[in-house]
Order: structure tokens, then sequence, then C-alpha cells
């Protein structure tokens, strides 16, 4: 398992006003910066995939927040952006079939 050596830390939400975090210390993290070129001048932004090898039932959706590394900060959006690079949850996959089961979270900053 030396592919998945990255660790996260996943600001969860139920109920869209309290969020919990939870820390996952084996994953895979790809994210790339880019820049666009809007009508406003240049915007920067990340994209990226997380892949969560696992047999269970994890609960990430998209009201959830992302920063890479194991957190132990309080949720505060704005604070948190301050210190750490954060991702939106864009999109889950359950992928847990087949050979290699996991999950696969799109992010974007």
């Amino acid at each position: 398992m030396s592919f998945f050596i990255h660790k996260i830390t996943v600001y969860h939400t139920e109920d869209d006003e309290s969020y919990e975090p939870i820390h996952f210390n084996e994953v895979y993290f790809r994210h790339n910066k880019k820049t666009n070129l809007v009508d406003k001048g240049l915007e920067e932004g990340s994209t990226g995939s997380i892949t969560i090898p696992t047999t269970e039932k994890i609960n990430i959706s998209t009201n959830d927040y992302i920063v890479e590394g194991i957190v132990e900060d309080k949720f505060d959006l704005s604070l948190l952006q301050e210190k750490y690079q954060v991702f939106k949850v864009v999109s889950v996959d359950d992928n847990r079939k087949g050979g290699l089961q996991h999950y696969k979270i799109g992010v974007s900053e």
C-alpha cells in the first residue's frame, strides 16, 4: 500500500452548521494548481481527486471540506483558509466493488 501515502482531514457536516473532523491516514491525493484567464484577469485555483481505499461505508458529502494533512483545528472556513489550502468536495464516487475497493472524492479549491 505504498501508493496511499497522504493524510487528509475531512470536515464533515450533517446539518450544514456544525462540522466534525474525520482523519484518514492512508489515501492518495492528487491535485493540480491551475490559472484561468477570465474577463476580470487571472483566476487561480486547484482541483484534485482523492482515493480512499476501504471496504467500509464512509460518510462524505458535497457539503464537506478537506484539508491535506491531519488537522486538529475547529471548523471556521475563513480561519482554515488563512492557514491551509482548503478544498470543497464536489463529487463522491463509491467504488467498493471489484479488486480495489475505494471511494474517489473530487475536490476543488
